[in-house]
């Protein structure tokens, strides 16, 4: 197929390249010059990294939620939530703090499974894994693991439990909560570690391309 200066041009202001007078067609066989398909790449792969920012930026939520949630319950102050249903009866917040934790949990594994690299396949491994130890345990409370890794609840069995029995299964003593939070919390470190990296890498690419691009078409002349 032949290709004309309209059709690159026409390329180019999808791409949100500036056009100016002279033949895109000529500049793209003057082998002196960055080629036209450079910079297409170049503004694709800028949104690459953009998209892939926003997913990690989705995936730190989830687990800072997730290290939230599992250190409400854990709490050892002495107002904590366990000491608050004892003294007045109603277990209706550890109830809402453990769906809060069930929710969080859910969504931490599907954001890790939505960005897999072979760190996040490991943690979401982890965390599915110690769903999975505690399966027995969780299920008196209507909590059980289904295939996938995800929690599903049984909310009026939940609500049934006594308040001895939630505070040793999700208090803080409790040994599942404790490695939720120890694995949230370094999901996030991580994931802080790679939204960093990918900041300089894209503020780096994005200076490359828009020095090229100021110093092509002139753009604040």
């Amino acid at each position: 197929m032949r290709i004309t200066t309209q059709m690159l041009n026409e390329t180019a202001r999808k791409a949100g390249i500036p056009v100016n007078n002279s033949s895109l067609l000529n500049y793209v066989n003057n082998k002196n010059n960055n080629s036209l398909l450079s910079s297409l790449q170049n503004n694709t792969t800028q949104k690459a990294n953009a998209a892939k920012k926003s997913s990690y930026e989705k995936l730190d939520d989830a687990a800072k939620s997730l290290e939230a949630a599992a250190k409400a319950l854990a709490s050892d102050k002495e107002d904590n939530l366990f000491a608050k249903a004892k003294e007045s009866g109603d277990t209706s917040e550890v109830i809402k703090a453990v769906k809060a934790l069930v929710e969080k949990y859910n969504e931490a594994t599907k954001q890790l499974d939505k960005n897999p690299s072979n760190i996040n396949m490991y943690y979401s491994q982890m965390l599915k894994s110690l769903a999975s130890k505690n399966g027995e345990e969780l299920s008196k409370f209507g909590i059980s693991v289904q295939k996938d890794g995800s929690i599903a609840i049984d909310e009026e069995k939940l609500k049934e439990a006594k308040l001895e029995d939630l505070e040793t299964m999700f208090g803080q003593k409790s040994e599942f909560v404790e490695k939720l939070q120890f694995l949230s919390s370094h999901i996030s470190d991580n994931v802080t570690a790679e939204l960093e990296s990918m900041g300089m890498q894209y503020g780096q690419d994005a200076n490359s391309f828009s020095s090229y691009i100021n110093n092509k078409y002139n753009l604040w002349s």
